[in-house]
């Protein structure tokens, strides 16, 4: 294994107090690649993949949380740079 990464819908806090087509947030946790793999565009990829994925889910927006060496990967991908970082998705 060369990398990974995480994603999920989330579907809202408790009590849920929005209607559910306010709740569209996707959220990717855990970008990771193996050092060697680095700055080959493995990072992109996966991150893409999981784009997609909440795409699918029906997210109209995705949230993570980037490191300063990442950061330049996930405003490529179209993310407003941040520290949490957001991107916007069609809506399906």
């Amino acid at each position: 294994m060369i990398g990974s990464v995480g994603c999920q819908r989330f579907e809202g806090l408790y009590p849920i107090i929005f209607m559910p087509h306010y709740r569209r947030d996707g959220y990717i946790w855990n970008v990771y690649v193996e050092a060697a793999y680095r700055r080959r565009g493995v990072g992109q990829q996966l991150t893409q993949l999981a784009i997609d994925h909440l795409t699918t889910l029906g997210c109209t927006r995705v949230v993570l949380h980037a490191s300063p060496f990442g950061r330049p990967v996930y405003t490529r991908l179209g993310f407003e740079s941040s520290t949490e970082m957001r991107r916007s998705l069609p809506s399906p």
